[in-house]
């Protein structure tokens, strides 16, 4: 039957430390490694522009795909969380709420008490525009070089918040959301600071040197609030999961580790094959 909104409000919650024990687990986990491995590669591209755009085109692709995947994932895990109504405590799933629409609604350009922005859709096209010279919507309508490591990733990804890890009680899936949730804003933390860093070395080797003006608004707004959104997930687990569901939360945290690491790995073989 699955806990009450009673006994959901009554059951301990995990603590700020024990879920911070939890990601930890990243630091040392394959995501981490291929991340590093995949920016030792685009740091390392050859002093040429003409072939840089060449083995970065197919790679341009998943990234875009992956980039836009993130946001039905993150609306999959609000979800998650809405549907423990009748199930969970009010307060306990409002504030969870609260804290998974804000990154959610920064993807579209909304930010608290700031004036509607661009969405980082837009922010990415002005990106990869100004690195190529070529519209990104040029770039995902090539049916030649179609993203199957994005598409792969959001599949898994999807697959793994809707069922809720295999769990049964509304609450423990939703638990299992939060930390699947978690660990896709931990591991962003470090893709966008590294990935703003080798493209800064990519630029001064071979993208100023080619007459391209980068537009950086991209990688610095991600750079700078991925930290945010990685305190929004912490708090969103902590204001919603028991105790007694630590392990739907720590599965969540590992299943995307597994997920988003077979993504990083085969977008780096792409780099390191071709270079």
């Amino acid at each position: 039957a699955g806990m009450t909104p009673a006994e959901h409000l009554a059951a301990p919650k995990l603590s700020r430390e024990q879920i911070v024990e939890m990601e930890k687990e990243l630091d040392n986990g394959q995501s981490i490694y291929w991340l590093r491995r995949f920016n030792d590669a685009l740091a390392a591209l050859p002093d040429d522009e003409e072939k840089v755009h060449a083995i970065m085109r197919p790679v341009w692709n998943e990234l875009a795909y992956n980039l836009e995947s993130f946001n039905p994932l993150f609306t999959a895990c609000l979800l998650k969380v809405q549907n423990t109504l009748g199930s969970s405590d009010y307060e306990a799933r409002d504030a969870a709420l609260a804290h998974l629409i804000q990154p959610l609604a920064g993807e579209y350009g909304l930010h608290h008490s700031i004036p509607m922005g661009r969405t980082h859709r837009q922010l990415f096209a002005e990106f990869y525009e100004s690195v190529t010279g070529e519209p990104l919507a040029k770039l995902m309508a090539d049916e030649e070089q179609p993203p199957r490591a994005a598409k792969e990733l959001y599949e898994s990804m999807l697959t793994d918040v809707t069922t809720g890890g295999g769990r049964e009680d509304p609450i423990e899936q939703a638990s299992y959301a939060l930390g699947y949730n978690l660990a896709v804003e931990y591991l962003a933390q470090y893709e966008k600071g590294w990935m703003l860093d080798s493209f800064r070395e990519l630029d001064r080797r071979v993208l100023a040197p080619a007459g391209k003006s980068v537009e950086w608004l991209f990688l610095e707004v991600h750079a700078d609030g991925e930290p945010e959104h990685a305190d929004l997930g912490h708090a969103a687990v902590a204001a919603f999961a028991p105790q007694e569901f630590e392990d739907a939360v720590r599965q969540g945290i590992r299943d995307h580790d597994t997920d988003f690491s077979a993504f990083y790995e085969t977008i780096t073989y792409a780099l390191e094959s071709a270079a």
